[in-house]
């Protein structure tokens, strides 16, 4: 615990253990170490009493939980003892699972247990004396409200093979005692226990306990089909140039705004753009929430350099450490429980890929991986195969515009777009899995043109008129897989992060509301009229007709008179904007990409278009 918390900042600690020769052995350590603030006692933590009815602002059972016979009591002894209110009991211990566990028992992912492993780790235990039935567990959620949790494997004798489930668990007194539904939800708030006596007395860092006040991470439960349909995220960053939103959008100080998570870029940019916003970041896939929790937690703990590696460079060796000691505390469990099984995001050195390294992709990084990552992987792939990879490479180093087309004329676009190329992105998986591209928009793509003349109308604009050296960061990305500082988001800039920084740690404004749920049941979640504009991407193209219009009518609910959505669409003509009109909205192209044109919508030009509907 020393390694993480500086025990000599407490006033006094009790070391509680029924087993005196290892009392002794406490004393020992203890007094060699010069800890004159820790006192050793031998007694049952069932009982055990603090001095003149003192309160503890913070008790830990380490793997003792599952050894104690009395185990009811001495939670509830644990329990009395903490300060009401900010008070923390912290457990790590070894576990097994219900075999048929509530869904609010599996507020975090690898609760689960299997019947082999829930029938073999209680049994082999049980030889030692330490009882792994799911009931002390159980109770202790009861008793107390959860903070946070996290479920893990520790890898035994052969890792990978042997795995005992263990979790680690941080609960404080409930406020209301009658009340059972508040721990249902906690774990997965991105909400911390208030600082209380800890701070005031000086004894524990303020980071540890920060209250997180720039955003929210409401509830949602994993187990729901419509979130366990993910394993990962699909978009490690957002494809959707900003600036031209920002452009449109005119935002104002109090405005209140619903997006598409995405990888969260987008949300940032508009928050860095204008202070005093509220954004409602809405997504069903539970990652691509946890990217952006992660990108907001880095903001608060971590210095610019950091976060320039993580998120410019997309790497930071030993990751693993720093998400321990700096992020977790800003993180929601389920957030901290997925970024703690993927560590090797951000340390390449921790990761080793035959296929990346038999084609010379380069290192895994944040930007390699999710479904986006395997995408960039493939086109880079490609691009070798077609030996036009290192003329791309140049084209993003060339501070020219004219050598930059030069390049692209000459040396890239005939072999890039040649037959092979244009027939794998017409092909429907294809496009899902290389694109995130769904039927559906692909047969609206397709009632138009052909796939040769999108491709084409897509790139020539890009290629000839914005640089990828030190403008065109969506393009830079695709090739080097990786930003510079002179060519990054606006989050990933000096500027950005102190901006994004202050808007993070605010404890005036919450200015994040991060939604997992769908767009639909969070706008009628909504007070009526409490939008003022909403940014849906291109998630209109994915919809059915019948999914169109319930959206619709859910926008009515929540805009304001005088709100506007914003929507980007693979058609010239959309063919829902006449739904939005017989809804009574007022809808405009603010721009419509033509064929063999090369002036770009924006800076990304995948679009064919880009709409407005504004509310009556």
């Amino acid at each position: 615990m020393d390694a993480y918390l500086d025990l000599r900042r407490f006033r006094r600690i009790y070391l509680v253990d029924l087993c005196q020769p290892l009392c002794r052995v406490a004393e020992q350590r203890f007094k060699a170490r010069g800890w004159s603030n820790i006192r050793v006692v031998c007694q049952d933590a069932a009982s055990f009493e603090l001095p003149a009815s003192e309160k503890a602002d913070l008790v830990t059972m380490s793997y003792s939980l599952s050894m104690i016979e009395n185990c009811y009591r001495a939670i509830d002894r644990a329990a009395e003892l903490l300060v009401p209110s900010t008070g923390v009991l912290g457990v790590a211990d070894f576990y097994i699972s219900d075999a048929r566990a509530p869904p609010e028992k599996c507020s975090t992912s690898g609760y689960r247990c299997s019947w082999l492993t829930r029938v073999f780790w209680q049994h082999w235990f049980e030889l030692d004396h330490v009882y792994l039935h799911p009931a002390r567990r159980n109770y202790l959620v009861h008793k107390l409200d959860t903070v946070k949790e996290f479920n893990g494997r520790n890898h035994f004798i052969v890792p990978y093979l042997i795995q005992i489930p263990y979790y680690v668990w941080l609960g404080r007194r409930r406020s209301n005692p009658e009340s059972v539904a508040s721990n249902v939800a906690n774990p997965n708030c991105a909400c911390n226990v208030q600082p209380g006596n800890l701070l005031n007395a000086g004894r524990m860092p303020a980071r540890d306990l920060e209250p997180l006040r720039g955003w929210i991470r409401h509830s949602y439960n994993p187990a729901s089909p419509e979130h366990a349909q993910f394993s990962t995220y699909i978009y490690g960053f957002t494809w959707e140039d900003p600036q031209t939103d920002i452009d449109v959008l005119d935002l104002r100080p109090g405005d209140n705004l619903l997006v598409i998570t995405s990888a969260g870029d987008n949300a940032l940019a508009y928050a860095a753009h204008k202070q005093g916003i509220t954004i409602h970041c809405v997504d069903m896939n539970p990652y691509q929430n946890h990217m952006l929790e992660l990108k907001l937690a880095a903001l608060c703990a971590l210095d610019y350099q950091q976060f320039w590696h993580m998120f410019g460079e997309g790497q930071l060796p030993g990751f693993g450490h720093v998400l321990d000691t700096e992020l977790s505390a800003h993180l929601s469990s389920s957030a901290y429980q997925y970024w703690r099984a993927h560590t090797d995001t951000f340390d390449s050195d921790s990761y080793t890929s035959t296929f990346a390294t038999r084609f010379s992709l380069g290192k895994r990084n944040l930007y390699t991986t999710g479904y986006s990552g395997f995408a960039l992987q493939c086109l880079r792939a490609i691009t070798q195969l077609l030996g036009v990879h290192t003329s791309l490479q140049q084209i993003t180093t060339t501070k020219s515009l004219n050598q930059q087309v030069e390049i692209w004329r000459t040396r890239v676009v005939r072999r890039l777009l040649e037959n092979f190329c244009v027939r794998l992105l017409d092909n429907p998986a294809a496009t899902w899995q290389l694109m995130g591209v769904p039927t559906n928009q692909l047969q609206m793509l397709r009632s138009e043109g052909s796939m040769s003349q999108y491709v084409r109308d897509t790139l020539d604009p890009v290629f000839t008129t914005t640089k990828l050296s030190c403008d065109n960061y969506f393009y830079r990305l695709l090739i080097c897989q990786q930003y510079t500082q002179d060519c990054c988001p606006d989050y990933l800039t000096t500027s950005g992060y102190h901006k994004l920084r202050e808007v993070a740690c605010s404890r005036k404004h919450v200015a994040f509301h991060i939604h997992t749920a769908t767009i639909v049941d969070t706008l009628w979640a909504m007070q009526p009229g409490e939008l003022t504009k909403c940014v849906l991407m291109d998630h209109m193209d994915w919809l059915s007709p019948a999914d169109v219009d319930m959206e619709i009518a859910a926008l009515k609910h929540a805009l304001q008179s005088g709100g506007f959505v914003l929507w980007r669409s693979a058609a010239r003509s959309p063919w829902y904007a006449t739904n939005f009109a017989q809804q009574g909205f007022r809808v405009e192209a603010i721009a419509v990409r033509r064929p063999n044109t090369l002036n770009p919508l924006d800076r990304v030009n995948m679009y064919a278009s880009f709409y407005k509907a504004t509310m009556p």
